[in-house]
């Protein structure tokens, strides 16, 4: 993809890891790559730096949490580094990716500077540090208008950043006993396994005795440890421990290789908010199934089939009508919902609208595109 003919643009772009092969932001390389065609240059300052391959005209600067280096040096490195680049106006624009507490502490050095701040935020959570943030910040940017949990004028929908050269459908699928439904992400309650256990029970005592669960993710702090456990034992409590396989945390480039092992995939969430695993299920044409109310307007009319309560028996229901149906019937359905996923929430569309929006930014125009409040609005 060529450059916009305004382009010129040079982005400071500031995410908690850079690694193509991270398990939870491999996302942050691809649209680095991305946002590479759409700028003249791009510097990433990452808390963590782990395998990186990106054109030359990207720079990348690390923190050092990878190798342990303490918060306070890290915080110490990252005002150096923004600091230099902001003030000797290396950028023209700074967006921080999904950290509030980045846009708080950006926003002294871009003052100075007169310079555009945005955040890019796609989640449900309204936190004192994104309020605090969202008064900072020149634009939000965000995928959907229910993943940005403030009705601002100044955030703007984009969509999501899928790279969908990697998530493809694979060349064949290889057939197991009975079928098998997957689920993916850090292992908290916000993402819903324990609805997807009991769906699992209620399945296997039904229509599909021998459906399995195929759950890719890893817990991060200790209460999210202890949700793991419990879900071991609601596994073993129901009678389906040796039908829920926990396969740990799986690389980003690995993570097409889950999806297309996979019969259907759920993407749950305890509040809706337009997260990438169900884009990222679709653009493998894996058949999904989520109570995501942020997935409305990706599947259409196609909602009805795919779209269900908040119960664990509601999701059981899903799954089985979705199993029911012809292969035939499913896949059809799926192939004309990846084609909308490339279209409207691939990465290459993605990094021309950011672009767009910073070129706005720089130039003291409003970005055109819909906020959160004229697209909620709209409904």
């Amino acid at each position: 993809m060529s450059r916009p003919s305004d382009s010129g643009l040079r982005l400071l772009f500031v995410t908690q890891e850079l690694d193509r092969a991270s398990t939870n932001l491999a996302v942050a390389h691809t649209w680095a790559a991305e946002l590479a065609r759409q700028a003249d240059a791009v510097h990433v300052v990452a808390a963590r730096v782990g395998e990186f391959d990106l054109p030359p005209n990207v720079s990348v600067y690390g923190l050092g949490r990878e190798r342990g280096r303490s918060r306070g040096l890290a915080a110490m490195a990252f005002g150096a580094i923004c600091a230099r680049l902001i003030l000797r106006r290396r950028v023209h624009v700074a967006l921080a990716h999904m950290v509030p507490a980045y846009a708080v502490a950006l926003a002294p050095l871009t003052r100075v500077a007169n310079m555009p701040l945005a955040l890019w935020y796609a989640s449900h959570g309204l936190t004192p540090m994104l309020r605090r943030a969202n008064r900072m910040i020149d634009a939000a940017l965000t995928a959907s208008f229910d993943s940005y949990p403030i009705a601002s004028e100044r955030a703007f929908v984009l969509g999501h950043g899928i790279d969908t050269g990697r998530f493809q459908p694979p060349d064949e699928r290889k057939p197991e006993n009975g079928p098998v439904i997957g689920m993916a992400g850090r292992l908290t309650p916000l993402k819903g396994f324990e609805p997807g256990i009991r769906a699992l029970a209620e399945l296997r005592r039904g229509c599909c005795p021998e459906a399995r669960l195929r759950i890719a993710g890893e817990p991060f702090y200790p209460s999210d440890r202890a949700y793991a456990d419990e879900l071991k034992s609601l596994a073993d409590t129901l009678d389906v421990r040796n039908a829920v396989e926990f396969v740990g945390a799986v690389r980003g480039d690995a993570m097409a290789g889950f999806y297309g092992s996979l019969d259907v995939f759920v993407n749950w969430r305890a509040q809706p908010a337009l997260d990438k695993t169900g884009l990222e299920a679709l653009a493998c044409a894996t058949p999904m199934i989520t109570n995501n109310r942020a997935y409305r307007g990706v599947l259409g009319e196609h909602s009805c089939d795919f779209l269900v309560g908040n119960s664990s028996d509601e999701l059981a229901a899903g799954l089985g009508r979705l199993l029911r149906m012809s292969v035939d019937s499913r896949q059809a359905v799926v192939a004309e919902l990846r084609a909308s996923v490339a279209n409207e929430h691939g990465a290459p569309g993605l990094a021309v609208r950011l672009a767009a929006v910073c070129n706005a930014l720089r130039k003291g125009a409003r970005p055109e595109f819909p906020s959160v409040a004229e697209a909620e609005a709209s409904l």
